[in-house]
């Protein structure tokens, strides 16, 4: 072998194991709730959720419950980093290259049919879109569009896509710890995130109903159709005839990621602002513990979580839950990003 063949093969050794120390330091787990890792090109925050039990679903007296939210324990073996937040448009536009526009414009052009108000009509009808040219339409449907306001009009699909993308795009940056990827949570992992330990309808504690938008423990935690439009500016939606406002507003819409009070495990937004898609299909609870539930193999609808801007204050529990078919985009639908064990 030539001195330089074995200079190249020293190099080669140097760098191979410089990667595997690399890796090395970056373990997958965290020593504490709430701990925060940013090691990622979007400088995405993550925090750790430990390994744990807790009661998914609420309690027959619960204001707003539905009878699918079956209290039952569920236990968590893998612990797991989740977003801080929803992702933004900022985000969103660095991973896939495409602008909230974008997604607007996929919405106004599916032409299949979902339940709105007892009808089936289109995503366009539904948004009510302003006839003539794409801009133009795209104009009407589009509110708050700004790179710290969380991404909207995406779906189940666009969600997963973006998951894999960056998943790919980090593991090619030698960023990810040994045998992790990018997720939607599962359902059962939002609500425990949710949850950080608490047992109430909030993470602020119980919740007491004034009136369909008043709910005075979500006002420090959440944007919701109590408080969304309070000091709003720019495109939105008018909230004019939206029944006993904590805080009438004419106008509101998506807001600003992080603005409200997090859980204990530091996260925000886990209550309102946008609803956020979860990984499993759709499935009802049963009593019996569950083990790091995944929801059934097969289906046709996914569940979404957390309540939103435009929603009563009874959507904004930890246990509530909505579903819609994977190609469903509306304007209060994003999603966070799970750091999870293959």
């Amino acid at each position: 072998m030539t001195a330089m063949r074995v200079a190249l093969l020293a190099f080669i050794l140097a760098v191979t194991a410089s990667a595997a120390e690399e890796q090395a330091e970056m373990p997958f787990g965290g020593k504490k709730p709430g701990e925060a890792r940013t090691d990622n090109a979007l400088k995405l925050q993550l925090h750790w959720c430990p390994p744990g039990k807790f009661t998914m679903g609420s309690p027959a007296d619960e204001p707003g419950r539905d009878a699918y939210e079956v209290a039952h324990p569920v236990r968590l073996t893998k612990g797991f980093w989740l977003g801080v937040t929803e992702v933004t448009q900022g985000q969103w536009e660095a991973v896939t290259g495409k602008t909230l526009r974008d997604q607007a414009a996929l919405m106004l052009a599916d032409e299949a049919l979902y339940p709105f108000g007892g009808q089936q009509i289109t995503l366009r009808a539904a948004a009510k879109a302003a006839e003539g040219d794409l801009s133009k339409a795209i104009d009407s449907v589009c509110g708050a569009t700004a790179p710290y306001i969380p991404i909207y009009y995406v779906s189940w699909e666009d969600a997963t896509e973006f998951c894999k993308l960056l998943t790919e795009s980090e593991r090619k940056a030698g960023t990810l710890p040994p045998g992790a990827h990018y997720a939607l949570p599962t359902e059962a992992q939002w609500e425990y995130a949710c949850r950080a330990g608490t047992k109430t309808a909030t993470y602020a504690g119980a919740m007491k109903v004034l009136g369909e938008n008043n709910a005075s423990v979500l006002n420090d935690i959440a944007w919701y159709g109590g408080n969304s439009g309070v000091g709003y500016k720019g495109a939105g939606w008018t909230t004019i005839g939206w029944p006993n406002q904590a805080f009438p507003n004419k106008l509101a819409g998506p807001r600003r990621s992080g603005q409200k009070k997090g859980n204990a495990w530091g996260l925000h937004d886990m209550l309102g602002n946008v609803y956020e898609w979860v990984a499993d299909y759709s499935a009802v609870y049963s009593e019996g513990e569950a083990v790091d539930p995944r929801g059934p193999e097969t289906g046709h609808n996914h569940p979404y979580r957390g309540g939103s801007w435009k929603h009563y204050a009874t959507m904004s529990r930890a246990a509530k839950s909505f579903e819609a078919p994977p190609t469903y985009r509306v304007n209060d639908v994003g999603f966070r990003v799970a750091l999870v064990q293959d």
